[in-house]
């Protein structure tokens, strides 16, 4: 093949016969009776074994686990879960994927692929790769089970979150929808995931419909196809936007796990939405109205018969659980710095009779 490129008849009827003749030979011996193939992959308490070979060679495999789980480790192999499946006539299931071996036409092919060094290389692709596919029907029995839709997929309002706020409700709909499609981004069937965000985007206008005793109809005349709250804090201000997270870019990207792009920090997100001030107040410390949140004391008279201690002092004067306070603020407070400080030191009392001036 080197001596006709270089001799320049790559174009030749001649070189296309000898380069499918060479793409038709397996560049391993898959079937070598002396050599066998498996491969192991575990994540936490999730594990999977891959074995190029006959059925019984995986039953021995398996049945060795089985002992080894139970003299070494003290465990014991659960036969429900552990199942023997045929890569090419069934799918396995690991880590919510149905993963199997690809059927295709068996024809040769050449595919285009990136190396280590991110260089687009052209590689030959039989057709037998591995497909990665998003076990829908178990993704909403999971949507049913949470009461966001009907067994059959139809979404349904979610009658314990119509006591959160409008902004709150957005944005958790929208968080499980962008994190399903963050995780399964790699699958070869994800453009199936429309239907997940059509169940969520509808079951959320159905919450916010039965929360407003609106119809829906109303909900999108009101805050659009993209469901968008404003957040308004002090004097009515407009705060901050919260809305629905709408995909419309479904290819996949086999490589989605690998990518460098900002992730969204849940733990943060979390705490933020627990601890945002609702009071429209500016910060009781510092009087500033940036970025203002609560600062919580679980319960006043839960302290152990102890008498609080440090900022908690505070709260207990002020006979409240919760003050707001700014961002940097509040994170002084977990610090310690404010340990020394008292009522008469707070820039203004935010449960005063008269209100701030």
């Amino acid at each position: 093949m080197y001596s006709l490129r270089k001799k320049g008849t790559a174009q030749t009827k001649e070189f296309r016969e000898l380069e499918k003749r060479r793409r038709s030979i397996p560049s391993v011996v898959v079937n070598d009776p002396h050599f066998i193939r498996i491969k192991y992959q575990r994540y936490a308490d999730d594990w999977i074994i891959g074995i190029c070979g006959p059925r019984t060679l995986a039953e021995k495999v398996k049945e060795e686990l089985k002992n080894f789980l139970k003299d070494s480790l003290k465990l014991t192999l659960s036969e429900e879960k552990t199942c023997i499946t045929h890569a090419r006539r069934e799918e396995a299931q690991f880590l919510g994927t149905l993963i199997s071996v690809g059927g295709g036409s068996g024809s040769e092919k050449i595919a285009l692929t990136k190396n280590g060094s991110g260089h687009l290389i052209k590689r030959r692709s039989t057709g037998k790769e591995i497909l990665l596919r998003i076990p829908m029907k178990k993704v909403i029995q999971k949507l049913h089970a949470k009461g966001f839709c009907s067994a059959e997929g139809d979404p349904l309002a979610k009658n314990g979150w119509t006591l959160l706020d409008a902004d709150q409700i957005v944005a958790l709909y929208s968080s499980i929808n962008r994190g399903l499609q963050n995780y399964y981004r790699f699958a070869d069937n994800f453009q199936q995931l429309s239907r997940i965000q059509y169940i969520l985007q509808f079951s959320m206008v159905r919450t916010l419909a039965k929360k407003y005793q609106v119809s829906v109809k109303h909900i999108f005349r009101k805050f659009g196809k993209n469901v968008t709250i404003i957040v308004k804090g002090q004097n009515g201000k407009k705060d901050r936007l919260v809305s629905f997270y709408l995909n419309h870019d479904w290819t996949k990207q086999r490589e989605g796990f690998r990518t460098n792009e900002m992730r969204i920090d849940l733990i943060q997100w979390g705490t933020r939405m627990r601890t945002r001030s609702k009071l429209g107040k500016a910060c009781c410390v510092c009087n500033t109205t940036t970025q203002v949140e609560m600062h919580h004391l679980r319960h006043i008279r839960k302290t152990g018969g102890k008498k609080p201690i440090g900022f908690n002092e505070i709260l207990q004067a002020l006979n409240r659980k919760q003050v707001p306070v700014c961002k940097t603020c509040h994170q002084k407070i977990h610090r310690g710095d404010y340990d020394n400080m008292r009522l008469k030191d707070l820039a203004y009392n935010p449960y005063a009779s008269d209100e701030r001036k």
